[in-house]
């Protein structure tokens, strides 16, 4: 007898096309859980530079209501703190450069003076070299 295989369904290479598209649709699904993770990464950095930024302003608005005296007197006004500054004024203002120019990418700061009332601004570049404006934090205090 002279058996032969007959194939009765007509689904030849069927698994192979299965496989392809399934391997095709893990692709695409990993693809997306990588660009959600590169996104993750950088908005857990962007937070963490504004909290930096935050926390430079606050330090800044206690470093001036420490040293009350100084800034009724208009010691903190300028940066770079002019001659004849309180000693205390101008260490506090080149500690908070210093801070500002190692805890920011670009990070730079300006505190002006309306009365009693203090401005303080910290400003950094959160575009990564794009060339987009600065961001920018600012925070008044009173006396």
């Amino acid at each position: 007898m002279n058996y032969k295989y007959i194939n009765t369904t007509g689904q030849l290479g069927a698994t192979l096309i299965e496989v392809l598209i399934t391997v095709l649709v893990i692709s695409v699904g990993l693809l997306g859980m990588a660009t959600l993770q590169f996104d993750a990464i950088k908005l857990n950095h962007d937070a963490y530079t504004r909290s930096q930024a935050v926390n430079l302003a606050y330090d800044m608005s206690d470093r001036i209501r420490s040293n009350r005296s100084a800034a009724a007197n208009g010691d903190y006004d300028a940066q770079p703190a002019p001659a004849g500054t309180d000693a205390t004024a101008a260490a506090d203002i080149l500690a908070w450069q210093a801070n500002l120019a190692t805890d920011l990418p670009v990070g730079t700061g300006s505190i002006t003076r309306r009365n009693e009332e203090f401005t303080v601004q910290v400003c950094w570049d959160e575009s990564r070299g794009m060339g987009a404006p600065a961001t920018c934090f600012s925070f008044v205090t009173g006396l």
